[in-house]
């Protein structure tokens, strides 16, 4: 079952197979947290009973959703970092575009899935329908990749008005601490200013020290709460 829009009541969900698996679902909450109450959310969960899904996943949620989710039943299945960068401050000196560093391009996906596959933990791993979605999340976004004999790391940036988004960074265990992951973070936050987007936000897991270790270097800062993936058995 492919991503799709769901409306529900009052609630506007999308949902569908988290990362091609059979049995476990991803669903994206739209609306306000007011419109997940606890009827609408059992309706939601029977339409993923009646495609096959045996347990549900959630997006990031903030503490609003969190609680209504908690509410029916749903527990943290991860906690993650909340970051925010002030684009009208000083910001970190572009790349040096000898490392590299370019447009990506669909013959680039495979390399990209593997970089991803090497970076993260199986749970957390893009394939195809996941790197569309988090290329397609924001109405304008940028997809650059850094490229030695091989694609070594990319970045996807989203941009909803004066909102920018870093959706996913990844550079090769290989290749890092040579500083590719400074020059696309870099790359990404001053393609945005240059489109009068006025803060990037980004998260990232509560465990990964290095990532979080990077983004405070290169001026980001912790956002006033945290965000939280939850998940349900159906």
């Amino acid at each position: 079952m492919g991503m799709n829009a769901l409306t529900v009541d009052s609630a506007r969900v999308r949902a569908g197979s988290w990362r091609g698996s059979d049995d476990l679902a991803y669903l994206v909450p739209l609306s306000g947290a007011s419109t997940l109450t606890p009827s609408t959310l059992e309706r939601i969960r029977a339409h993923l009973r009646e495609h096959g899904f045996r347990s549900v996943v959630t997006a990031a949620v903030g503490p609003s959703e969190r609680d209504m989710l908690a509410a029916d039943g749903f527990t943290e299945h991860e906690a993650l970092h909340l970051l925010r960068h002030d684009l009208r401050g000083p910001l970190p000196k572009r790349p040096r575009w000898a490392r590299g560093l370019r447009r990506g391009h669909s013959r680039d996906v495979d390399a990209i899935l593997d970089v991803d596959r090497q970076t993260f933990e199986a749970f957390w791993q893009l394939d195809r329908d996941g790197l569309h979605e988090a290329i397609n999340a924001t109405p304008t976004a940028r997809l650059r990749v850094v490229r030695d004999l091989d694609v070594v790391g990319y970045a996807v940036t989203g941009r909803a008005g004066t909102q920018g988004y870093l959706q996913r960074l990844a550079v090769h265990p290989d290749r890092q601490g040579l500083g590719l992951g400074i020059d696309l973070v870099a790359d990404a936050l001053n393609w945005l200013r240059r489109r009068d987007v006025t803060t990037c936000w980004v998260n990232t897991q509560e465990a990964n020290a290095a990532a979080l270790s990077l983004y405070t270097r290169l001026g980001f800062v912790p956002a006033a709460h945290q965000l939280t993936v939850l998940r349900r058995d159906l």
